[in-house]
């Protein structure tokens, strides 16, 4: 009898083991579920992420901010790209104008530069053996023109050019730049290059 009530009670033990072990089961089951789709929808989320790129943030001036879109280049940072190559290619000392070309060659296309290297090299040396320098001003705001195929600025200033000391030259000069998008690599993070450069004397009234 005895032997009876212990075997009873050992099969009510099982029972109640077996019923917690279902439970248990079920809830990892549930919890394996829900650690499934929880990955699923976080790698749905990282594919829309990498084929969307979000908008970032930059500041074409210290007045103004602006949003900048991938593939899509701002007009004030276009006009700031070609006014700061126009700037730095028309100020000059015979003391540095070779780093000074040395940094607008880094961003003209390579047709344009294959076209103007020579020159640019011969100006080096008429300006080291002159003492030539130039001192460049704008005078006006970018004026922006956006075609299918690249970009033009237009931008007027005044160049003035000494001979040692003394001033030799002064006119007020329109350029008209044109730009086209080439991939950014490290050298110029940009994605812009000068793909042609137009000068011309500007009416003054």
């Amino acid at each position: 009898m005895e032997n009876s009530r212990i075997e009873k009670t050992r099969r009510l033990s099982f029972v109640e083991r077996w019923g917690s072990a279902e439970e248990t089961s079920a809830s990892l089951r549930i919890t394996l579920y829900a650690v499934i789709l929880f990955c699923v929808a976080l790698a749905a989320a990282l594919v829309k992420v990498s084929l969307n790129p979000q908008p970032i943030y930059y500041i074409p001036s210290a007045q103004e901010a602006g949003i900048a879109y991938p593939n899509r280049i701002d007009k004030t940072a276009i006009c700031g790209f070609a006014s700061n190559w126009l700037i730095n290619r028309n100020n000059f000392t015979p003391s540095t104008v070779k780093d000074t070309y040395s940094r607008i060659m880094r961003y003209m296309s390579p047709e344009l530069l294959s076209m103007t290297k020579s020159g640019l090299e011969e100006e080096i040396v008429r300006v080291e053996r002159d003492n030539i320098s130039s001192l460049f001003s704008l005078k006006k705001e970018p004026e922006f023109v956006e075609s299918n195929s690249d970009y033009k600025v237009i931008l007027t200033g005044e160049k003035v050019l000494y001979m040692g000391k003394e001033k030799v030259d002064a006119r007020t000069l329109r350029y008209t730049i044109t730009l086209k998008k080439v991939p950014a690599v490290e050298v110029n993070p940009y994605g812009l290059a000068i793909a042609g450069v137009k000068q011309e004397e500007a009416e003054t009234r």
